[in-house]
């Protein structure tokens, strides 16, 4: 009868043993990365409207992890670049016609109208933002492809905010992670 205990015990260990290794950051933008993703949402272009310079937040690539971030994490546009957030509202609006808009209540969300009649935004999650990708204007998007980090330093810069950490592409495929390393070079910073 002992050694029902420990038969016990050792599965349990075993079963402990299986589960996938935790990662040690969430990393944000480096320094090298040729863009940076984030989520449009209608709620952002709401506060926009009163902001003079919009901040655009990073939309993570890889699951979240336990320990630390590294990075940057978000992207204000300043006033030279007042026209690119102006095509950005504008290309939401115009997505929003032929995508409409889906929202989920808020945790005990009341549904009030505001003045005109339509439900107010304040009590909603807005579940399908849409994606954009952020990157120089010198950056050849034909050549190079979107998606690509092509951050060949990217440990070094990581390095520089927490020693720990992995590597989180967009584009998962072997080949375009070694597109992504090999051409890294050619790509304006």
């Amino acid at each position: 009868m002992q050694r029902l205990p420990l038969a016990g015990l050792a599965v349990l260990f075993s079963l402990f043993t299986l589960l996938s290794p935790v990662h040690a950051t969430n990393d944000n933008f480096l320094p090298g990365d040729s863009f940076f993703p984030s989520k449009v949402l209608y709620e952002n272009l709401q506060r926009q409207e009163q902001e003079a310079e919009p901040v655009y937040y990073y939309n993570y690539v890889c699951e979240l992890a336990f320990c630390g971030y590294a990075g940057y994490s978000q992207l204000k546009l300043d006033k030279q670049n007042e026209q690119l957030a102006a095509n950005i509202r504008k290309a939401y609006l115009h997505i929003r016609k032929s995508q409409p808009i889906r929202l989920r209540p808020k945790k005990n969300a009341k549904l009030p109208q505001n003045n005109q009649g339509n439900p107010n935004l304040d009590n909603f999650y807005e579940t399908n933002g849409l994606s954009i990708f952020f990157y120089n204007e010198d950056y050849d998007w034909q050549r190079l492809k979107i998606g690509l980090k092509y951050n060949e330093n990217w440990r070094e810069e990581m390095k520089k905010f927490i020693n720990a950490g992995r590597y989180c592409a967009f584009v998962k495929k072997g080949d375009a992670l070694k597109r992504s390393t090999t051409m890294a070079k050619q790509v304006p910073r």
